[in-house]
């Protein structure tokens, strides 16, 4: 009897960091309901739609963990390659506690994301779009007199060059889905901790109160909402149509369109909305080259090239200004480092460290 308890209280740390991610994930949800209710916007019908997605995707991501414990144990070596493929999961589920932590996100995820989604598509309600012409004379400030996008233009102008960058933009929602479950079920308990701190407080913070704060539509719908400093952007939204063709090629285009339609005629469902400032793609992509430079100099480079991808892409594709990165960068950078210092003086950090040192497994540094 006293095992068992004593089994359930180990590790029981981890509630520093799963708490406030639970809270921040409800909170949201809820508060999406309740605004979303005089509009007939319902968070729970949205929340739906996303179990849905996971539900049909949840058998091509338990293959895709299976062939990644399988490659790890091979490239590991060992007598029973299949047998000590599963020990980083047997050791991850080894109290309920570390189970807990380990499940938590992967339940708490479409919450936070419903939330989000739905208080999104609320924004122009309550807060019509009113700062498109001040971040794009910052931009203008920013590039001596000229719009980035026509830098980038200039330098990744071609068909097949922005053909590539618009499939790595759409990446990003690929990369978002192994991201929570890679940090959830394989990452060191500290990383895994910090990750899904900032990655919850960005949702939360830039997603909602600084898309509120700062509503603004972006240079692909400049046109749309009157913002005075339209024709500025009209050469580029005709030179991506030009680009993209009859047939579509560019899915952000496509994208633009429907995203538009639907906030026209009010038809709010998964993935809709618009919402410029600051831009999430650029903070998230930040969160991944912070969280990845902590495993080495490979997935440091691979991270940071990802963060600059999606950096360029957001302005040459129309989807955002170049403030809007900025922005989400510096306050995700502040994000990263709050995360930190909370799960140090929280005492977090000494305990894994503690841990770690006593059963001699290696984890990356926790500066």
């Amino acid at each position: 009897m006293r095992q068992g308890f004593g089994a359930h209280l180990r590790h029981h740390e981890e509630l520093i960091w799963l708490l406030p991610v639970a809270v921040a994930s409800v909170l949201l949800f809820l508060a999406a309901q309740l605004a979303g209710l005089p509009q007939g916007v319902l968070a729970t019908a949205v929340l739906g739609d996303y179990a849905w997605k996971v539900l049909r995707a949840a058998p091509l991501l338990g293959a895709l963990v299976l062939i990644a414990l399988l490659v790890r144990a091979l490239l590991k070596g060992g007598p029973s390659p299949l047998r000590s493929a599963a020990e980083p999961l047997k050791a991850r589920f080894e109290t309920p506690m570390l189970g807990l932590a380990a499940a938590g996100p992967l339940l708490l995820m479409p919450l936070l994301f419903a939330g989000f989604g739905v208080l999104k598509m609320l924004l122009p309600l309550y807060i019509p779009f009113g700062w498109d012409d001040s971040f794009a004379a910052a931009d203008r400030a920013l590039f001596f007199g000229h719009q980035p996008w026509e830098l980038t233009h200039a330098l990744f102008g071609s068909f097949a060059a922005t053909l590539v960058i618009d499939r790595l933009y759409t990446l990003w929602v690929l990369i978002l889905s192994f991201a929570i479950l890679g940090f959830a079920l394989f990452a060191p308990r500290y990383d895994r901790a910090r990750f899904f701190l900032s990655f919850s407080a960005a949702w939360v913070l830039l997603g909602v109160v600084g898309a509120w704060l700062f509503s603004s539509a972006g240079p692909c719908y400049a046109a749309q909402v009157g913002a005075h400093s339209a024709p500025e952007f009209a050469p580029l939204m005709d030179r991506l149509q030009a680009l993209s063709g009859p047939d579509g090629r560019l899915g952000a285009v496509g994208w633009q369109d429907v995203l538009w339609q639907a906030h026209a005629e009010r038809r709010y469902g998964f993935g809709m909305g618009i919402s410029a400032m600051p831009s999430l793609h650029n903070a998230i992509a930040l969160l991944y080259a912070f969280a990845l430079a902590r495993f080495g100099r490979l997935w440091a480079v691979a991270g940071w090239s990802f963060a600059a991808v999606v950096f360029v892409a957001s302005v040459h594709l129309g989807w955002h200004y170049a403030v809007d990165g900025i922005a989400a960068g510096a306050a995700m950078a502040g994000i990263w480092w709050a995360a930190g210092r909370y799960l140090a003086r929280t005492g977090y950090a000494a305990a894994v460290s503690g841990e770690a040192q006593q059963t001699g497994i290696p984890t990356p540094a926790l500066a």
